[in-house]
């Protein structure tokens, strides 16, 4: 009967081999493993004992028995899970992105317009001409499980190329929320937070070459309330850089940034009627305690001056021609520090939207008077199809508009035609910068800018835009550098410009 029974186990023993080499597994290893698999010590399998008493039991005792049904599903299981999620190796989530925005304009002024500088003028006629006012690359990768970074350059900016986003930041921290180092824009005005991809104009408004600091190096912190109804930010930084995000200044040359957002109501379902609120602070101490202020009218074609160097006789990177500022302080000296003011508000119900800020300036100086001053502008825009302008609750930023019906046109099976109209858009806004306070002149600027947008899909779009500007120039004295005449100069200047723009 013993003999039978160690038979039989032998038997079974041999068929449990066969059956591991048939399907390629080594014997004995019945299932896989997240883990790799332990090394197991090989058992000493006593030899048959002679003795009638125990023999068999002792070989029967060495028999691994095959799994449970409920063990063999649970490790099915986790394979299944190892393959669908597979670990996170870093860096990951690695986006390359682009944009370029190309311009065409024309421009009309009257006589007035074109005198020279200390004549009342802006020095030149303004010349027709294209442009690509934006050309970028950029990347963007997860470095850890709560660390990001974004390296983006432009290749048509003045000086190019140029260093635009280049920052590093750590998320999901306790009291900070997010902490950003690097060069980035600066938590100011909501012109300058949301992207100039989703701006309504080909340009932002009078008040943002002048008065904001836009990007620079430093470092900050933001976050977002928990239910996704306000904002803060708060950074510092250096408030003198080149086109490389690069400061020198042991006299000066640092700043404070601060911006806080509130949500009045929001439209949880569609997002389509909300109230943006907000309130901006900016201490500039600058670079050698000289700052400028000074702005373009609401639209700018340029190109590298065209100084025939080499054999080619090609422009180089080097001096720019471009449209030139309407409103200039000139370099105002012994500038202890500048604190600058601005109130946001954003209204949005369905197509409709109406946006303005208001910032000031009050600029302190040593041994010399300094001055307040101001600009405004309010705009509102009408989507003749019935889309409506999103909101970054994150950011507390405007966010990409995406059409009801994307742009495009084909042939059908009768010859002609289906066709989508994409997404239409109308605006309007009017601003304006005084830079005229005690011994500071740097003139008044007021434009109308009228507008109209074609998005053919939400990432690419067809902008047109008329610009009326008035402008009144600085006067000498008491203008610190004497720019301008002794009375103001009023001029006008009237500009018609294109944008063909896409982004991914």
């Amino acid at each position: 009967m013993h003999s039978l029974s160690r038979l039989t186990a032998g038997l079974f023993s041999g068929l449990l081999v066969l059956a591991g080499m048939a399907v390629g597994q080594e014997p004995q290893r019945w299932f896989y493993s997240d883990e790799p698999a332990a090394v197991q010590p090989t058992a000493n399998v006593p030899a048959p004992s002679s003795s009638s008493e125990g023999g068999g039991g002792a070989i029967e005792a060495d028999i691994q028995q095959p799994p449970s049904l409920t063990d063999q599903l649970s490790a099915l299981g986790k394979r299944v899970d190892l393959l669908e999620k597979p670990p996170v190796k870093y860096p990951a989530n690695v986006q390359v992105l682009g944009v370029f925005q190309a311009d065409a304009g024309v421009f009309n002024q009257d006589a007035a317009n074109k005198l020279p500088i200390a004549a009342g003028g802006v020095g030149q006629v303004i010349q027709n001409g294209a442009d690509f006012r934006r050309a970028r690359l950029a990347a963007k990768a997860a470095l850890g499980n709560n660390i990001n970074a974004f390296m983006q350059f432009d290749f048509a900016f003045p000086g190019r190329p140029t260093f635009t986003d280049v920052w590093v930041e750590y998320t999901d921290l306790p009291w900070l929320g997010t902490v950003r180092i690097g060069q980035w824009k600066q938590p100011f005005s909501l012109e300058v937070v949301s992207s100039f991809r989703y701006t309504t104009f080909m340009e932002r408004s009078l008040l943002f070459q002048t008065f904001t600091p836009f990007r620079h190096i430093g470092i900050g912190a933001y976050d977002h309330a928990d239910d996704l109804m306000g904002t803060w930010a708060a950074s510092y930084l250096r408030t003198g850089q080149d086109q490389f995000g690069d400061s020198l200044s042991s006299r000066g040359g640092n700043g404070f940034t601060g911006r806080i957002t509130r949500l009045a109501w929001y439209d949880e379902e569609a997002g389509r009627s909300y109230l943006h609120l907000g309130a901006d602070y900016y201490f500039n101490n600058p670079p050698n305690h000289t700052i400028a202020f000074r702005t373009i009218p609401e639209i700018f074609i340029g190109q590298n001056a065209n100084n025939g160097v080499g054999t080619a006789g090609f422009a180089v990177p080097g001096a720019f021609d471009g449209t030139p500022f309407f409103a200039n302080t000139g370099n105002v000296t012994n500038v202890n520090n500048v604190n600058t003011y601005d109130f946001e508000a954003l209204w949005v119900y369905g197509p409709l939207s109406v946006q303005s800020e208001a910032m000031g300036a009050s600029v302190n100086r040593q041994g010399t008077p300094g001055g307040f001053l101001h600009g405004e502008y309010l705009q509102v825009g009408w989507f003749l199809t019935g889309e409506h302008r999103p909101y970054d609750r994150i950011a507390g930023a405007i966010d990409r508009v995406r059409p009801f019906e994307d742009f495009f046109w084909v042939r059908d099976a009768n010859g002609c035609c289906q066709h989508g109209k994409g997404a239409w858009e109308v605006a309007l806004r009017f601003s304006r910068v005084d830079l005229n306070s005690d011994m500071i002149s740097g003139g008044v600027v007021n434009d109308i800018t009228f507008g109209v947008n074609w998005y053919t899909n939400a990432f690419t779009k067809i902008v047109f835009n008329y610009i009326h500007s008035w402008r009144q120039s600085p006067t000498s004295p008491p203008a610190p550098t004497g720019i301008g005449p002794a009375v103001a100069v009023n001029s006008e200047m009237n500009a018609f410009a294109m944008r063909a723009q896409m982004d991914f």
